[in-house]
């Protein structure tokens, strides 16, 4: 009887084991990966630990990318979607969840804290809730469905940025749009976007508006930035390193630099706190930061 239970009572401990290592390999499972770093890209996990990242290295929920003065990062989720990265960038992934055979748990929320991003959105976004898919800044949400478009936020730090026409750029939230239609909302209004077109969000209290192109700023990533690098070293198919190789893929091609952009380099600035309640962290390796006040954020919807 004895040696009953004690059989019981380790069978119920390495149950409990497993189901504690499941969940921990749940919460920790990879969603996305590095595509192609320029320069320095990190990373800092939702347990606090900070890791260097290349080509080919894993990206998680929680996960807080810093990329470094001069550098450029691309990623691709699990989903087919993606995102690039401009210079002295923070981009927070704060949930994301995605399963071929369950539409219905689809959900991408991203937080833009600090400089420039391009995305390209996947599966998520396209199929069941077309608000799974959202991008963040102090002012506003970027809600998309099919979309190719660039978020650029502004926070005392694009002074060195002038637009086409020569004039300063203003703190804020500027949108691009080369593929599909947003519409940016907030608690004053909303604005239709459609391909081509260039829009401003100010702060919550004030409209969103579109802006013509010679006062428009447009999200632009290097051409190089589209190529798939895998990490020299790595094993291929048959269990062999390789040297670095670079692959051109399909869902990429499209995303080219754009001529005429007046998107620049950012420059690095003590930290600080976001407007929408986040820390704007101190990039590792880099003195980075943001600003600025905020209200309530505005939200872009799909059509």
């Amino acid at each position: 009887m004895k040696q009953t239970a004690h059989s019981f009572i380790l069978l119920a401990c390495f149950m409990g084991m497993s189901i504690t290592t499941s969940t921990t390999f749940a919460a920790t499972s990879e969603i996305g990966i590095v595509m192609n770093v320029e320069g320095s890209l990190s990373a800092k996990g939702g347990d606090g630990k900070l890791r260097v990242l290349a080509g080919r290295d894993k990206v998680f929920t929680g996960d807080m990318l810093f990329t470094g003065k001069d550098s450029y990062a691309r990623v691709k989720f699990s989903d087919g979607g993606q995102i690039s990265l401009r210079p002295t960038s923070q981009f927070k992934i704060d949930k994301f969840s995605f399963d071929e055979k369950q539409p219905g748990k689809d959900a991408a929320e991203f937080n833009l804290l600090k400089g420039a991003m391009r995305s390209i959105s996947g599966m998520i976004g396209k199929r069941g809730d077309p608000d799974s898919y959202s991008v963040k800044t102090r002012e506003a949400t970027a809600g998309i469905r099919g979309t190719k478009f660039g978020v650029r936020l502004c926070q005392g730090d694009c002074d060195d940025t002038p637009l086409p026409d020569g004039s300063p750029i203003s703190d804020g939230t500027h949108f691009d749009v080369l593929e599909g239609t947003i519409i940016v909302k907030n608690s004053s209004g909303s604005q239709l976007l459609n391909q081509g077109q260039f829009a401003y969000v100010g702060n919550a209290n004030v409209a969103p508006t579109i802006v013509p192109p010679e006062r428009a700023i447009r999200v632009d990533i290097p051409a190089k930035i589209s190529l798939d690098i895998i990490k020299a070293g790595s094993e291929n198919q048959t269990g062999k390193g390789n040297s670095a190789e670079i692959v051109k893929t399909e869902a990429v091609k499209a995303q080219t630099s754009e001529a005429g952009s007046s998107a620049a380099k950012a420059p690095e600035s003590k930290q600080s706190t976001g407007g929408s309640g986040e820390n704007v962290e101190a990039a590792p390796g880099n003195d980075s930061g943001g600003g600025g006040g905020s209200n309530a954020p505005a939200a872009v919807c799909p059509i």
